[in-house]
C-alpha cells in the first residue's frame, strides 16, 4: 500500500501511487452528473489541525453514486440468540452507499471509545486521524469517497475537533478513525463487576433513528436495504461525553462498554464475557423510538452501556436529567453468564419500581 497525507503531499509527488492519491485529494468532482463546488481537500482544510500547502488544480473525477437496494429490512425478534451469532467473527466494513452515514458513526464510535481510557483530555482538545481506502478503477467508489470526507469534515467541525492528518491508501473501501489515546489504559472496566443489586444503563450519544442499513449483521446476513442510522446532533453528542466522561473520572462507573458494531446486542455481549450476565429489558428504548426489538438491538447508533451501583443511582438519575440527556435502564446483572433480551409492555417507572423490590427482597 502507498499511503499519502494531506499535510504533507507535496513532498511525495515523484511516486505514481501518490499522485494517483493527490489527484483524489485535489480534483474536481462530477457525481451523478453534478459538479461539486469543493475539491476533497479544500472540504478537509478547514478542520486540519495543519492546513496544506496550495495545491495545484488537479484532474477531474467523474463517478455515480451507488444507492442501496430497494425496500425495508424485517426482522423477526424471535431469533435475537441467531442474529448475535452471525455477527461473530464478521470484520467491520464501511458499506459504500452509506459512506457518509457510517464515517460519522466511525468518529463518534472513536471518540466514545476514549471515554473509557486514562488521559487528561477535553473533547476539543483532541485531534483524530482518518484513513480512507478506495479503488478509483471500481464505480462509487470516488463517490462514496468524496461523501465520506464531506460528512466527517462537518461532522468534526460542529464538534470542535481538528483532523490531525488524512491519510488516503489505494485498496478496498473504507474508512478508519484513531484517536490519541486509542492504545491508553483502560479508566473503567469492561467486564461486569459481580454486584447483582448494581444497574445496567443505556445511554445513546445521538437522537438518530435505529436503522439497520450497512450494519454489522446486515453484512453478515447478506442485507443490503434499509437505510443507516444518520448522525446529526454534534451538540448532543458533546453533552453525552462530558457528562459519562465526568462519571468514569469520578470512579462512579463500575464497568461501561462502547456500542458501536453490532449494535447493543454485542455491546453487552462484550460486557457479560466474565462469566455474568443480564436479562436486558429493551421495553424503554423501545416505546421511546417507535422501534422494534432487532433494529434497536442491532441497529449501530453510537452509544454507551455502564453499570453503576444502586447507592449511585438518583446521583446518576439526577446528572442526567440536569444535563438532558437520555438514559434507560435495562437491569441488572445475574450469575450464569446467560444474556438474554426482552420487551415487555409496561410503563419505565414500573420497570424501575420492579427492579427496586427484587433488589430490596434479595437483601439480608
Amino acid at each position: 500500500m502507498t499511503s499519502v497525507i494531506l499535510s504533507e503531499a507535496k513532498n511525495l509527488k515523484n511516486n505514481m501511487y501518490i499522485c494517483v492519491m493527490l489527484q483524489a485529494l485535489y480534483s474536481k468532482y462530477i457525481i451523478d452528473g453534478v459538479p461539486q463546488e469543493l475539491t476533497p481537500a479544500a472540504l478537509l482544510s478547514p478542520v486540519l489541525e495543519k492546513a496544506p500547502e496550495q495545491e495545484e488544480a488537479g484532474g477531474t473525477v467523474l463517478d455515480e453514486t451507488i444507492d442501496p437496494a430497494p425496500g425495508p429490512i424485517v426482522l423477526d425478534a424471535s431469533l435475537i440468540d441467531n442474529y448475535l451469532a452471525a455477527i461473530q467473527g464478521v470484520e467491520r466494513a464501511v458499506p459504500v452507499p452509506f459512506a457518509a452515514q457510517y464515517t460519522r458513526t466511525l468518529i463518534a464510535e472513536a471518540l466514545v471509545d476514549i471515554v473509557w481510557r486514562v488521559g487528561n483530555f477535553r473533547l476539543d482538545d483532541l485531534a483524530l486521524t482518518v484513513k480512507w481506502t478506495f479503488n478509483p478503477g471500481t464505480v462509487g467508489n470516488m463517490a462514496a469517497f468524496y461523501a465520506s470526507v464531506e460528512s466527517a469534515a462537518d461532522y468534526l467541525d460542529a464538534m470542535g475537533i481538528a483532523l490531525r492528518r488524512c491519510v488516503c491508501e489505494n485498496g478496498v473501501f473504507g474508512v478508519k478513525v484513531a484517536t490519541p489515546f486509542s492504545g491508553a489504559p483502560l479508566l473503567v472496566d469492561d467486564e461486569l463487576r459481580p454486584d447483582q443489586h448494581s444497574w445496567l444503563l443505556y445511554v445513546p450519544f445521538d437522537i438518530a433513528e435505529y436503522r439497520l442499513g450497512g450494519s454489522l449483521l446486515a453484512q453478515a446476513m447478506g442485507l443490503r436495504g434499509g437505510t443507516a442510522p444518520q448522525l446529526t446532533d454534534a451538540d448532543y453528542f458533546i453533552d453525552c461525553f462530558e457528562l459519562v466522561r465526568e462519571l468514569a473520572e469520578d470512579g462512579i462507573l463500575l464497568s461501561a462498554v462502547t456500542v458501536g458494531a453490532g449494535g447493543i446486542a454485542e455491546a453487552l455481549r462484550k460486557l457479560c464475557s466474565s462469566g455474568l450476565g443480564t436479562s436486558a429489558d429493551l421495553s424503554d428504548v423501545l416505546r421511546a423510538t417507535g422501534a422494534d426489538l432487532p433494529h434497536v438491538l442491532f441497529s449501530e447508533v453510537p452509544g454507551a452501556i455502564l453499570q453503576v451501583r444502586d447507592a449511585d443511582f438518583d446521583y446518576i438519575d439526577a446528572e442526567f436529567l440536569l444535563q438532558d440527556v437520555a438514559y434507560y435502564p435495562l437491569g441488572h446483572p445475574v450469575r450464569g453468564g446467560k444474556l438474554s433480551f426482552a420487551a415487555q409492555d409496561r410503563q419505565g417507572i414500573q420497570t424501575i419500581l420492579e427492579s427496586l423490590m427484587q433488589n430490596a427482597e434479595g437483601e439480608d
